[in-house]
């Protein structure tokens, strides 16, 4: 990898990753478009599907993670001291210690998920053609989500109008 593979690849996660959209898709799918040396970027490796990429993609990972953690290091410090209260105080009574335990409860499904899949999920994720198709299938569900968001907005405008005009004719 050259600096200006891994300068061009980290710019791609610090700009991608903070958006609903995959940054770790984007990282395999520009080498794949770039071509020639690029794409040996995501194809060199083993079987197993290691390759030096994937290291240099999780270490960027670990540093975004790293770096958001300083970013919002008080509302981590009040996530943790939310954790511990609700410990001490057997009680979600704060929206910090429900947030942490909410964090706990949602992350182990992804951990042992990610445990038990990790080698089959390294390998197909690190195909361009699946990454791309998983991006679209993204994109869609993102669309229809919004979309759906505008119509119960549309709806919801339309039947406060309805209400007003009502009434208006009944006064």
């Amino acid at each position: 990898m050259t600096y200006l593979q891994a300068v061009v690849i980290g710019l791609l996660q610090g700009v991608t990753e903070l958006f609903p959209i995959s940054s770790l898709g984007h990282s395999i799918l520009v080498p794949a478009w770039i071509g020639g040396e690029w794409q040996s970027l995501v194809t060199q490796g083993d079987s197993s599907g290691h390759t030096p990429f994937l290291a240099f993609v999780v270490a960027l990972h670990v540093a975004t993670a790293l770096a958001l953690i300083v970013f919002y290091w008080r509302d981590w410090v009040a996530v943790i001291r939310g954790f511990f209260w609700s410990l001490s105080h057997r009680s979600l009574g704060r929206s910090e210690a429900r947030l942490a335990w909410l964090l706990i409860i949602g992350t182990i499904p992804v951990g042992v998920i990610g445990l038990l899949l990790e080698k089959p999920l390294r390998v197909l994720f690190s195909t361009p053609l699946v990454a791309a198709v998983f991006l679209t299938l993204n994109g869609l569900v993102l669309l229809t989500a919004e979309l759906l968001r505008r119509r119960q907005t549309i709806l919801a405008g339309r039947a406060a109008r309805a209400a007003g005009s009502r009434a208006e004719a009944r006064g």
